[in-house]
């Protein structure tokens, strides 16, 4: 969710914040400094270096000039010299990079500045957890991931779900990105503003701020409400953009404890960590799919894992790695020695199985060779030792990392292999049939539903339900009703193939749980983006298609192709109306020769996303939706009905804590429903969808 990318540079200008981020009520600088009579030359940098892709229109899937801009600056500062954007700023000079990260966010005023207006009165400030009602306590709302919420639970039914309006709003500053799910007890909704580094508690009735926590990092994951015990007050557990967990009393927002979960400084936590018995379990996933891009860097050492954690005193407990460490193996086209094996890091949130004593975990590719039986696969881990339980593997000796992209050095290895980056980056669900069995099931960016028996991993039934992709197919995962599993899909919107099944393409299927049969379908369209087309409806697709089984499938790998040297980019010269020729030799001028400016790049027509990758919420059999767009949709879960529409890519003037909102897309996992109100997270600036700062509360109209 990510957990996500083929444009693995598009994504990563929020992903952290370094130390020198501004305490709460200070600044980091003033305006920008402009030149006398003329801009600041960190604009000229950016022309040069960054904007073919941040100012294309959405073309290549990097986050718009305008996301960007609303950064912080220490978040800007990170990314470009230690995070994901290191690769593609290591040829600007030091003092050009420097004036790029001075001139690129807007005006610096301070992240907290709006929390002291917006802070609610004494009477209802209190965090009540007491007897108060769990609607929601982590990514996949319980630790099953299921993703199913009661009316009871919510105070929402079905029915109410056609009848929705607006009820307030909350808009965060310097947060182009709603990346983390809420979570919800009682009267209290938990949200983080990740790009700010931020956590809130905010009244679920009104908007007014109970209490807020200052990462020194920006925070990456969802949350996880953990219960109080004999040993720990009831805590919020997070992970960050550097790899560490933090622990926050749920109460008063004072940090408990923060814990390094990583093996080496390019770890990240992008899936939620999740709790039981005592225990913090967190996901550990890196960042050097980009690196290697960078023909000189040793590719790969990097590794995924499941770190567990005492949740009283963050000590951390055990580490069940997805493969042994990588050694040196070969030289590289260019001579940099190669590393492996590799990858194979878990960007989802894992699953709790009590009866059974195991996680589930699904994971990545490989990102070097030689290629293990642990990547594009589900890992059973014992929860007392992390050792394996069992391993299913969906697809083989997929060895992808950043290179690829153009077929670098860092993406030629021995041996048979194929790239097609088709790992789990979605979280899967310990589901119970109606017959009483269990099953694991697991959404795969191939677009392929895997059903899994979860006491051996062996294969009970699969379908697949999307063409698939890099950034295609499952992307963060799926809801189950007790009778169907509802799966999103995030394939291109393109017309289908000859010997494509004409029910894949961007939108959702209702599978059945006991035969992988699809019940029902819908596929969105450029409606969604204002234009002119069919209204959608939900649809039985023909039976040659209703089911296509699969097994694990190894794709033949490509052909060997040595390319040429990779050599940086020229930089672009800067656009003159006219120059003059050089003085001849005998010292008289030349006359001046008229040069034509270049000409501008054609307009490129804003990119219309209708993408399914937000993972669904059901409320009561209600199963909510979205899409990369912007656009909110309900459905019933029994026949496809559309319930409710909202697009939610819109200006929000009026916010209840006074600050500027826009929506803009719909990713990651932006839904979570309780105390009678949906609450929807809009924006996501992350692969060109459109950035946004919201949080939108709907609740029924009254009549």
């Amino acid at each position: 969710m990510s957990q996500f990318r083929a444009f693995a540079l598009a994504t990563a200008i929020a992903l952290g914040a370094s130390g020198c981020a501004p305490r709460p009520g200070e600044t980091a600088g003033g305006e920008h400094a402009a030149l006398e009579g003329g801009e600041h030359p960190g604009k000229a940098v950016y022309d040069q270096w960054c904007a073919s892709c941040h100012d294309n229109g959405g073309q290549s899937g990097a986050p718009s000039f305008e996301a960007i801009r609303t950064l912080p600056r220490a978040t800007v500062k990170y990314a470009l010299e230690l995070g994901y954007m290191k690769i593609q700023a290591k040829d600007v000079p030091k003092p050009e990079l420097a004036q790029l990260i001075e001139w690129l966010p807007e005006s610096e005023g301070s992240v907290d500045s709006w929390t002291s207006a917006a802070r609610c009165p004494v009477k209802v400030r209190e965090v009540k957890l007491t007897d108060q009602p769990r609607t929601s306590t982590t990514f996949g709302v319980t630790g099953e991931a299921n993703r199913a919420q009661t009316a009871k639970d919510t105070g929402l039914t079905r029915a109410q779900m056609k009848d929705l309006e607006v009820a307030w709003v909350a808009a965060f500053p310097q947060t182009p990105t709603m990346r983390s799910q809420p979570v919800i007890v009682g009267d209290t909704i938990f949200i983080a503003a990740t790009d700010a580094g931020r956590l809130y508690a905010l009244d679920t009735n009104s908007g007014c701020v109970k209490w807020h926590y200052v990462s020194d990092m920006t925070l990456r994951s969802s949350l996880t409400f953990a219960e109080a015990t004999d040993k720990s007050p009831a805590a919020i557990i997070m992970g960050d953009a550097a790899g560490f967990v933090h622990a926050v009393d749920a109460r008063t927002g004072r940090k408990l404890w923060v814990s390094e979960a990583r093996l080496n400084d390019l770890n990240r936590i992008t899936g939620a960590p999740v709790v039981h018995d005592g225990k913090v379990f967190a996901p550990v996933s890196a960042i050097e799919v980009n690196y290697a891009g960078q023909d000189d860097y040793e590719c790969c050492k990097g590794q995924g894992a499941i770190i567990a954690f005492d949740l009283a005193t963050g000590k951390q407990l055990w580490t069940g790695t997805t493969m042994e460490p990588a050694a040196p193996v070969r030289l590289g086209r260019t001579g940099t020695q190669q590393w492996g094996p590799s990858g194979a890091i878990i960007w989802s949130t894992p699953v709790i199985d009590a009866k059974r004593n195991v996680i589930y975990a699904g994971t990545g590719e490989n990102t070097s060779w030689p290629a293990t039986d642990t990547s594009d696969a589900i890992i059973a881990y014992d929860m007392d030792t992390g050792e394996k339980r069992w391993v299913f593997q969906a697809t083989k000796a997929d060895i992808w990392n950043y290179a690829c992209g153009r077929k670098a050095a860092n993406c030629d290895w021995p041996g048979e292999y194929h790239s097609p980056d088709h790992d789990f980056g979605a979280t899967s669900m310990l589901i119970k049939r109606q017959d009483g069995s269990e099953l694991v099931i697991a959404g795969q960016k191939s677009g392929v539903v895997w059903a899994l028996n979860p006491d051996t991993g062996a294969l009970v039934w699969s379908n697949k339900v999307g063409r698939g992709s890099a950034n295609g197919g499952v992307h963060w995962g799926m809801a189950y009703d007790g009778t169907r599993v509802f799966v999103p899909n995030n394939d291109s919107n393109r017309p289908a193939g000859p010997d494509e099944n004409p029910a894949w393409g961007p939108g959702i299927h209702a599978v059945n749980a006991m035969t992988g049969e699809i019940a029902w379908s819908y596929k969105n369209n450029v409606r969604d983006c204002g234009q002119e087309a069919p209204v959608a409806k939900a649809y039985v697709p023909d039976a040659q298609w209703k089911i296509q089984r699969v097994t694990a499938p190894v794709l033949p790998p490509p052909p060997r192709v040595t390319p040429a040297p990779v050599r940086p980019a020229a930089p672009r010269p800067p656009a003159v109306a006219a120059a003059t020729t050089p003085a001849v030799a005998t010292g008289a001028p030349a006359a001046a020769t008229p040069v034509a400016a270049p000409a501008p790049p054609p307009p490129r027509p804003a990119v219309c996303r209708l993408g399914m990758s937000p993972a669904p919420l059901l409320v009561d059999g209600a199963v909510v939706t979205g899409t990369t767009q912007g656009m909110l949709r309900i459905f019933d879960g029994e026949n496809g009905d559309v319930l409710f529409e909202y697009m939610t890519n819109r200006d929000f003037p009026n916010t209840v804590n006074g600050v500027e909102g826009h929506g803009g897309g719909l990713d990651s996992a932006p839904y979570v429903a309780g105390d009678g109100t949906l609450f929807v997270q809009s924006g996501y600036a992350r692969f060109g969808e459109p950035p946004g700062n919201v949080l939108i509360a709907f609740r029924p109209k009254k009549h």
